[in-house]
Parts: structure tokens; sequence; C-alpha cells
């Protein structure tokens, strides 16, 4: 019998959304199982119907079973019980589900005192040792620090102590690496592997994004408009996926090697009762007369490997027959005019954000060179707390240099969070001709200027007249772009434009901002912790570590050849950093010194510049022994 082994559940909220429809899978004692889809697909609703917390006004069918009992009929009693000690959720935001109030070691003191009814000596040990086994160092010290005083890896490492503190034997992690980068991502799924591994817990990963999920997964089970649409092992779902919907969630996300991204078109449904065909065919370039008339039910596909489709694709995958009615980014583009007249300047910049109380301060970023031309497309990459948004910040002017100088071109700027850019209180029309009116734009020709740029996005006219909150992620997305682009600007600046979207909805504007780019009339810097997506949006790209460039150089050599120790740990090329970001000591020497695995005491006490090696340039004297040391 499955830990945790559900059965045609169903979820209607409030008579009008069907939120989930015959959803079935399992979950086994020391197994960990993907769960993926777009937002809206009802993945958290699945995680919410595990642990009985369904919102007001849900309707729930079917079967939710938990070592053989049914939480959908559980006592209020035995259903407290369950939430901790049955099952535990991680939540996707940490610092919004901890207390900000009270430390993190109180918090999870408090609860191991309710759960396992332990006294506070002998709960505050455990605290100690549940924060080193989830990776926290410092564990003593981080237990008297508050959610703001923590990075976004160590608070989600603090909220997964809180989640298996109570000793549970399921644990639900709901998107748990949204938001962070590379090193971060990596290190929070091996503490998921780890604790199916060593403490035989079942875990349920739910995430957007299956590629960043499928390495620790054993079964991954996708899901779409609140229906199953394919559900087996790993490796096969991910080499041979069987579904189309699977195909295009595979295929929206950039890798590495400068794939192209293919888009989707199209949006998920929002079903009001369970659908009477399959939810997928008006998106799907396989869907023929039976899929739009009849909903497919889950075949067998091989060993413990279903799909819900007429048409599954293997064999013409397999064959390379298979086509598809969507666009990709071009995999390559023709290099700006040698000469191009630059559009941005940064010469030596230092900044620095200096203390309320006048003592000290943050040294954001510390001598960084950077030239942009006319036509170009810069990448920036680098852990969160590297300086990149600070570096956005400097080129369109939001911060002004402590030291060194930046000269830019008129610039505009295309925020991380779509909807949170965006005043609540005005118009699509009047968010997107701000710039215009800064610049003393006839109403009449703001008018046209934004209903003109809205086509440019693919948008409805009928958008101009909403709201912010009326919009979806890409809308709002899209939006943003239109207004960096109303102003005719010489340089777009992207910070981070598409790690709050979904896979499907940011291939769709990754494909918006590569056309933007393309346009050789202006130049773009593109900012993330997305390598991959760097990959595929840059000419040249510029590796931040806290507050210096460490390498810069064609983005295909820099990728394909990485020289720094820095740059090849964020591409996985057989360098494992040592310690965390935040107890690294960047007051001397080189930069990476308290993480880095080839450190000398000439690193240490040695300021490491820029040196050419090849076609790229990297901060550090050891590039030639390290080839031969990794």
């Amino acid at each position: 019998m499955s830990l945790l082994s559900i059965d045609n559940l169903s979820v209607v909220i409030g008579g009008r959304v069907a939120a989930l429809s015959d959803v079935s899978f399992a979950v086994d004692a020391g197994e960990v199982v993907g769960l993926v889809g777009e937002s809206g697909g009802g993945k958290s609703m699945v995680g919410r119907a595990i642990v009985g917390m369904l919102p007001t006004g849900s309707v729930a069918t079917g079967r939710v079973g938990f070592d053989g009992i049914d939480v959908l009929a559980m006592s209020p009693e035995r259903l407290a019980h369950h939430r901790g000690h049955g099952a535990a959720m991680c939540f996707q935001n940490p610092r919004g589900a901890l207390s900000p109030t009270r430390t993190a070691g109180r918090q999870l003191i408090d609860r191991l005192r309710t759960h396992q009814e332990m006294d506070d000596e002998r709960a505050r040990k455990s605290a100690l040792e549940l924060f080193e086994a989830v990776g926290i160092r410092s564990a003593r010290r981080r237990l008297g620090a508050y959610p703001h005083e923590l990075s976004g890896g160590m608070a989600q490492r603090v909220m997964i102590s809180l989640a298996t503190g109570c000793a549970p034997r399921l644990l639900i992690a709901d998107e748990p690496t949204t938001g962070l980068d590379v090193t971060l991502t990596a290190e929070i799924l091996r503490q998921f592997r780890h604790a199916a591994d060593s403490d035989g817990r079942g875990v349920l990963l739910v995430s957007h994004d299956i590629n960043a999920i499928a390495a620790v997964c054993d079964r991954i089970v996708v899901l779409y408009a609140g229906t199953v649409v394919e559900t087996g092992p790993a490796r096969q779902v991910l080499t041979a996926p069987a579904h189309p919907y699977t195909r295009a969630l595979l295929r929206s996300v950039p890798d590495l090697d400068g794939r192209p991204v293919v888009v989707t078109p199209g949006a998920m449904p929002l079903l009001r009762e369970a659908p009477a065909a399959c939810p997928f065919a008006p998106r799907c370039a396989h869907a023929e007369d039976d899929c739009r008339t009849a909903r497919p039910r889950p075949a067998q596909q091989g060993r413990q490997w279903t799909a819900a489709c007429f048409h599954p694709l293997h064999d013409a995958v397999e064959a390379g027959q298979a086509t598809d009615v969507t666009v990709g980014i071009p995999a390559r583009r023709p290099a700006p005019a040698a000469g191009a007249e630059p559009v941005l300047v940064v010469d030596d910049a230092h900044v620095v954000y200096k203390s309320r109380f006048g003592r000290g301060g943050h040294h954001a970023l510390r001598g960084v060179s950077l030239t942009v031309a006319k036509g170009e497309r810069i990448g920036v990459v680098g852990e969160s707390g590297c300086g990149k948004s600070t570096l956005a910040r400097l080129i369109v002017g939001l911060a002004k240099p402590t030291r060194g100088s930046v000269t830019a071109a008129r610039s505009s700027l295309v925020f991380q969070d779509p909807v949170g850019s965006l005043s609540p209180r005005r118009t699509v029309e009047d968010a997107i001709g701000e710039p215009l009116r800064a610049l003393g734009v006839p109403a009449a020709e703001r008018a046209g200027r934004a209903a003109a740029v809205l086509d440019r996005m693919e948008l409805d006219r009928s958008i101009l007249a909403r709201r912010p909150h009326e919009l979806s992620g890409g809308q709002a997305q899209r939006v943003g772009i239109a207004r960096a682009l109303v102003a005719e600007p010489d340089l777009i600046v992207f910070d981070e434009p598409t790690s709050a979207l979904d896979v499907t909805v940011q291939a769709q504007i990754l494909a918006v901002i590569d056309e933007v780019a393309a346009d050789r009339s202006h130049g773009s810097v593109f900012i993330s912790h997305d390598l991959a997506t760097v990959r595929g949006f840059a000419d040249r790209v510029v590796v931040l570590y806290l507050g210096r460039i460490v390498e810069e150089g064609p983005v295909g050599e820099v990728f394909a050849r990485p020289r720094h120790p820095y740059t090849r740990a964020l591409l996985s090329r057989g360098v494992a950093l040592v310690r965390d970001l935040e107890e690294a000591d960047a007051t001397a020497g080189c930069a990476l010194a308290a993480r880095c695995p080839f450190v000398t005491d000439r690193c240490r006490g040695e300021d490491q510049q820029l040196q050419q090696y090849g076609e790229s340039r990297a901060a550090c004297w050891r590039v030639p022994e390290i080839g031969e040391l990794v």
C-alpha cells in the first residue's frame, strides 16, 4: 500500500471553478514525485487537499488516502494530527510563511514543543540539529536570526526544517525553488532527495519548471487544467514524453546549449466543470476531431507510465516526423556592426548603500566597467545578492555611483515583478503612456502610440482600459515591455523579466523580448540568475560576483569554456563552492576566496583583475592550472 494514494479526486470551488477533475496518482515512502504544470493547473490544490486545507466553499469528491485513511473524511482532531505528523508543507514564499516578529529558532523550537512534546532545552538542541541537517552553516547563530536577516536560500532551508521538525512521513514542497538562483536551487533540491533517501519520507515536489526538479525525482505527474495528462518514471517522461503538453513544457524551457525555445500558443482554460474533451486540444498541433469531442483517459505507455492522449507522440517524436505550429527563438544572431556607437559606458563604478545609522554600509558594486554598443545584447548573470539589480538601477539612473561614472543614452527598465511594477490605480493606457507624459507628448499622440505599441505586443486593444489586477502575469509583462518601448529608448534593461512566470508563458515573453532586442536601433541588457535564458538571448555575457565582474566574453565562449571557478560552479562544470554566499568576505583579496576550492594564500591577499584568456577575460590568476585540476 502506498503512503499516499489519490483516487479520482475532483474539487469544485464555489460551484464555479473545476479546480481538479478525476486526479489519481500515488507517492511511496522514500520516493520523490514531481507534480508539474502551469499556474492555475491545480498543483497547489492537490497539496491543499492532502493536508485538508481546501478553500472555503470547495466541494471535494474522490479519495485522498494516507496510510489507508481518507483525509477528506478525517475528523477535525485527526486532521490536526495529520497536518505535521502525517504530511507537512514547505511553502513557495518562505519569508511570507515565517513570522517576521519571531526568530527562526524560536519558531522551530515552539513547533517541536507543540508537535513532539519536548521541553525547551531538548527542543533547542533538536532545532540546532535540524538546522545543521538542512545545510544551515553557523546554525547556532542562525537560531537567533529573524526572517528578514536570512537570504532566500537560507529562509527556504529554515522552512524545510520547520516542516521536518514535526517528523512527517510526507513532505509537500510547493514551488520550493521559484526565484532562487542555480546554486541555491541545486542545494535545496538535494535536501528533498536526502529526506527521501536517508529518512524514508515521501516527497511531493510541486513546480511549474519540469527541468529544475527532474534530476531529483523518481516519477513525474503532469497536470493540465486540473487533469492528469501524463505520469511515469522521470527518465521516460523527460526523454520521450508521450503527451503533447508534456512535450510543450519541456520545449518551453531554454537550455545551456542554446537550444531554441519553442513557444506554445494560447493559454490554459479556466473550467467551470470537468472537461468533456481533451482540455489541451485548442493548443495542440496534433489534435484531431476525436480530441475535440471526447476526453481521453489514461492509457498505458509502458511500465507504470500512462498518458491521457488519443494520439501519443512516441513514434512521431522518435522518427522525427512531428511538427509544431509554434515559433522558436533563433539560436544565433548576426553580430552588431563593428564600431557601433556605445549607448552605455560604465567606468569603474562603485555603489555603497550607507547604513541608516551612519556607520559602515553595503558595498553593492566594486569597480564595475561595462560598455554596450547600439544593437548589442549583453547578459548579466550571478547569484542573488551579487549586485545584478543594483547594476540595473545604476544604468537607468535610479542609483548614483559612489565613485566612477555612468554615461548612458535614453534608457528604460523592464521590471522583475510584472504586476507589482504597475500602479494599481492606473489603467494600462495610463501606464504605457507615462514615459511619454514625462517627455511632454500631447494626450492624443500618447493614446495613439500606446495603442500601436500594444499591437506590437500582440495584445488586444481592449486591455488598454484594464487595471493591473485584471491582467495575467504574461499580459502584465507584455504591458511592462510596451511601456519600456513606447518612448523609443536607446537602451532597454530587462531585470529578471521572466523569473515570476510559468515556463510556457516565459517562452512566449522570451520570444517577445527576442523580437524587441533584434531591433538594432537600441542596445539591450538582460539581467538574470537563469543561465540558460541568458545563453539563448545574449551576444556577450558578464558574470558578477559580490559586486565585481569576474568573467566576461562572447556568450558561446563563456558557456563552452568557462575560465573562472565561480563561472564553472554556476555552470556545474566540475567545481563545487564550499560555503554559502553570505559567509563570504569580499573586503580583501579575491572575492571568491572564502568559497573557492582552489584558494591559496596569494588569492586571499591579492586583488584579482580581469585577464585575457582566449576570447574571454577572467579575474583569476590560476585559470591555466584549474583546467588541469578539474
